[in-house]
């Protein structure tokens, strides 16, 4: 007598290569999933707007005519370890999509580029609101995101100003940083106690300066040359 596809199935269940499952475990099971796709996505969506808040604040160092120091101090300062999250979370997210979600249906590589799309998107617009400007800048600070002091830029805070001087206190030492008539300030002249950027390069045991950055509590909007010529007007009086 040949067996059906009920008999095949209850054989199988008899020798255990089919395991019953409740309902409630099933359940939680998807609540399970489900819960862990939207972190993702959260999370997602969270380092998106931090890279983005990230690049928009430090655009300066490629529009401001820091020339080579600009683009290196970019380079070196840029959160890699925010890129490399970001590319495993969502290489997490396609293996969940291809496991559990129904979405076979329709075609793959489009759902996934339009999650990608939407994901920046969502990031991109969270980094211009005040809300994720605060939220960033918090984070960021926290982590030292982007102010790790290289070959070709310092960070810390004002703790004495001179005419062609100013010294700031980096973790635990004190950095000097040579000023002149051409040091570009493209948010301003710095004040004992803030926090601030130099673009430049070491001389011997100082620091002399192409550029420097003040960051403010909310760091306003940079547009690409606007803040050289502020800079030099700044220095010519």
């Amino acid at each position: 007598m040949k067996k059906t596809v009920a008999d095949k199935i209850k054989q199988k269940i008899s020798k255990g290569e089919i395991k019953m499952r409740s309902r409630l475990s099933v359940w939680f099971e998807k609540i399970g999933i489900d819960g862990g796709i939207t972190l993702i996505l959260i999370s997602l969506v969270l380092i998106a707007g931090l890279i983005s808040y990230w690049a928009n604040n430090n655009s300066d160092l490629l529009f401001s005519g820091y020339g080579r120091y600009g683009l290196l101090s970019f380079a070196k300062s840029f959160p890699y370890l925010l890129l490399v999250t970001f590319i495993f979370l969502f290489a997490l997210l396609t293996f969940l999509f291809r496991k559990f979600d129904a979405s076979y249906k329709k075609p793959f590589a489009i759902i996934l580029s339009l999650i990608f799309s939407l994901v920046l998107i969502f990031g991109w617009f969270s980094s211009k609101q005040n809300f994720g400007k605060k939220l960033y800048q918090r984070e960021g600070r926290m982590f030292g995101i982007g102010m790790t002091n290289n070959q070709n830029s310092v960070s810390g805070t004002v703790i004495e100003l001179q005419k062609n001087l100013i010294i700031i206190k980096s973790d635990t030492k004190q950095i000097r940083i040579i000023i002149d008539s051409n040091t570009h300030f493209p948010f301003g002249q710095p004040k004992i106690g803030d926090l601030i950027r130099s673009t430049g390069s070491w001389n011997n045991e100082n620091f002399k300066a192409i550029g420097i950055r003040v960051f403010s509590d909310v760091d306003p909007e940079f547009t690409p040359g606007q803040g050289q010529r502020k800079g030099m007007m700044r220095n010519q009086n």
